[in-house]
């Protein structure tokens, strides 16, 4: 655990990828190359929201489902995320 967080806070503050086996509430396994944006502790849980290559858009990953988490030599370009902005539910 300690290990994926000082991993994630590296790879957000450098901008690198990361490789990401996850594991499905169904227990399916799936492999996708990540970028991560933030983490956050929230009802218990820590969390983190990346924008996921396979899927094509930011996704919450629940740190209880890591399966393994590496770096790649990959980097991704600085964005405008906002953790705020995320939260924020329309009216």
């Amino acid at each position: 655990m300690n290990k994926d967080l000082t991993l994630l806070q590296d790879s957000i503050t450098n901008f690198q990828v990361l490789l990401l086996k996850y594991k499905s509430g169904q227990g399916i396994i799936s492999e996708r190359e990540i970028e991560p944006l933030a983490i956050y502790f929230e009802q218990g849980e820590w969390k983190l929201i990346a924008f996921c290559r396979l899927r094509k858009e930011n996704r919450t990953f629940l740190f209880t489902r890591f399966h393994t988490l590496e770096k790649t030599e990959k980097e991704f370009a600085p964005n405008q995320f906002s953790l705020k902005s995320n939260f924020r539910k329309p009216i």
